[in-house]
């Protein structure tokens, strides 16, 4: 129910947002990346990606010591198939080794945060520089610090056990350590997943972060030991405006408004794959993973996104049944429609000079000025059908696609395209989750006035 609440309020406010334009990403060409390409780095290189990420984790690279340093569980080979693709890799560093907590865990807080950043008694401060001198050479540049700290025990899958404290000195440690080692990396909080706070009523993770380092009087010589947020954000199409602005507003707070926002985890997994079917809440289904990609993925680059990724590729060890299927490729590495989704994202959407995210009359437009021409991505916000009418008296075939990028049939009718916009499929949930089927045209010029007639027949301009 709170999660239901909570949807509701923030379908209310964006119901009110009129339009969002897009500021231009920190690096135009690393903004579409993905989680865990390396598994399979031809798919990978088909996709489009521009950036992978890979775990780093403590614990393999020392498992018994802090003496030891064993670079084989990051094959070389997954570096040397992203160079040949010019995919860049974004190392995520988490789990602590069993000598190196008090509670043994892969979650346990690190000893030694307590002590400066190169003092040998700070195990992870000693780790992170060993770790970047061996691998800034190779070049990797960019680093997140571990993972979903805003999960607390007793709510979830808990990746650190520390409180907030503990993660703001883990964090000094590690942008210290990285800093002294290579001067120019980047360096990314710690993936945050928003809901968790949300439903135990408590105020935000990033800004209760950011009072904490605020009080520190070293914090803004030191870029508040980090240079980009990183979001997770799944399954909810009105969730993924909601969230970023909200974000947004809080670097804006504390005068960080310039940091990197990446959107480093998103997807709907399609638990109605019937080649991959498992029975928990949110029973999306293969055609509203890719409609959510589309739609989570051009409603961020309007809010200005430095960088998305999808979670995950493949699906790998999978388990029929018991396993989550994220994969944009299922375990046979067959494509799901949603490898198609996010290849229409990338060779299509990137590079727009301005982007437009109007909400308005129960649909959503996000268009992409390029020099030559624009592209439109339309849906229904909820349940309701309609449809879209754009002028497209100087083409003969407009040309529209679904998500997937399979063609749907708009005729040309007295110089107008009518573009049906199918409602959202309710789910298991008593709210809709993923918005309506996506419908992309893409015509040449500027952008043109499009409207969009609802179920009741009222018309409202865009």
């Amino acid at each position: 129910m709170k999660h239901r609440l909570l949807i509701l309020t923030v379908l209310s406010i964006l119901i009110l947002a009129t339009a969002v334009n897009a500021q231009q990403p920190s690096d135009p060409s690393r903004v579409f990346g993905i989680v865990e390409g390396y598994y399979r780095p031809g798919e990978a290189a088909a996709l489009g990606a521009s950036w992978d990420r890979i775990i780093f984790n403590w614990n393999r690279f020392q498992p018994n010591s802090p003496e030891e340093f064993d670079a084989s569980s990051v094959p070389e080979s997954f570096l040397s198939d992203a160079a040949a693709a010019n995919r860049q890799i974004v190392g995520l560093i988490k789990n602590t080794p069993f000598w190196a907590s008090a509670t043994g865990n892969p979650a346990g807080v690190p000893l030694g945060l307590e002590l400066p950043f190169d003092d040998p008694g700070n195990l992870f401060g000693a780790f992170v520089r060993r770790l970047v001198e061996y691998y800034a050479p190779r070049g990797v540049h960019h680093w997140v610090i571990w993972n979903e700290p805003d999960i607390r025990p007793g709510e979830g899958g808990v990746e650190f056990e520390g409180e907030l404290e503990d993660y703001a000195r883990l964090l000094q440690t590690a942008y210290r350590a990285i800093k002294a080692v290579d001067p120019a990396a980047h360096v990314q909080l710690a993936g945050l997943t928003w809901w968790y706070d949300v439903n135990h009523y408590r105020e935000p993770y990033l800004a209760r972060l950011l009072q904490y380092l605020n009080r520190d009087p070293q914090a803004r010589a030191n870029n508040f030991y980090f240079d980009g947020i990183s979001l997770h954000i799944y399954f909810t199409t009105a969730s993924v405006g909601e969230i970023l602005e909200a974000n947004q507003r809080i670097l804006r707070a504390f005068g960080l408004g310039a940091k990197d926002v990446w959107l480093s985890e998103f997807n709907a997994s399609p638990r109605r794959d019937p080649a991959a079917a498992i029975g928990t809440p949110f029973q999306v289904s293969l055609e509203q993973q890719a409609d959510f990609v589309v739609q989570a993925a051009a409603i961020a680059l309007a809010e200005g996104v430095d960088r998305m990724a999808v979670y995950r590729l493949w699906d790998n060890d999978f388990v029929p049944g018991q396993t989550e299927p994220w994969g944009l490729l299922r375990a046979d590495g067959s494509q799901r429609p949603a490898f198609f989704a996010y290849q229409q994202v990338i060779q299509r959407m990137n590079g727009a000079g301005q982007i437009t995210h109007v909400q308005r009359g129960g649909a959503e437009m996000v268009m992409f000025q390029f020099a030559d021409r624009t592209l439109y991505a339309l849906w229904s916000s909820g349940v309701d059908a309609g449809e879209f009418v754009i002028n497209a008296a100087d083409v003969a075939d407009a040309g529209v696609v679904d998500a997937a990028r399979n063609p749907v049939s708009v005729p040309i009718v007295d110089g107008r395209a009518v573009i049906p916009a199918p409602g959202a499929e309710m789910i298991d949930m008593d709210f809709v989750v993923v918005a309506g089927a996506v419908r992309i045209i893409e015509l040449p010029g500027a952008p043109r006035s499009v409207s969009y007639r609802n179920a009741a027949g009222t018309t409202v301009l865009y």
